[in-house]
């Protein structure tokens, strides 16, 4: 086995948070970053994380937007595209189907 993937976790979530901004990051281009078929990519999300490889990126994505959201005024669809979506509705959806809060709750629970 390459050392690269000796933490296969740890080198994939480094790929995930130096492009998290970007919209156009997505499964194929962690596959691509991590040398890996998205199968076998999807296989040790899977076993590790249970998740796959579009909702482990989207985890890190929102974890981010949370800690923007915690610790800047940026307004919330500036947070929205700060960490790679492009619609801000469905920043916000997606972000209250993870956390069961909308936003805005989320920074008036931090002040």
């Amino acid at each position: 086995m390459k050392p690269l993937y000796n933490d296969f976790l740890t080198v994939a979530r480094s790929i995930v948070e130096a492009k998290y901004d970007d919209e156009s990051f997505d499964c194929p281009a962690l596959c691509e970053a991590l040398k890996m078929s998205r199968s076998h990519v999807h296989r040790k999300l899977v076993e590790k994380t249970t998740l796959s490889c579009s909702e482990f990126i989207q985890k890190i994505r929102l974890q981010k937007a949370k800690e923007l959201l915690m610790n800047t005024s940026h307004l919330i669809y500036e947070v929205a595209f700060s960490v790679g979506y492009s619609d801000a509705n469905y920043f916000s959806r997606s972000f209250s189907k993870i956390y069961g809060i909308p936003p805005s709750q989320c920074r008036q629970i931090s002040a």
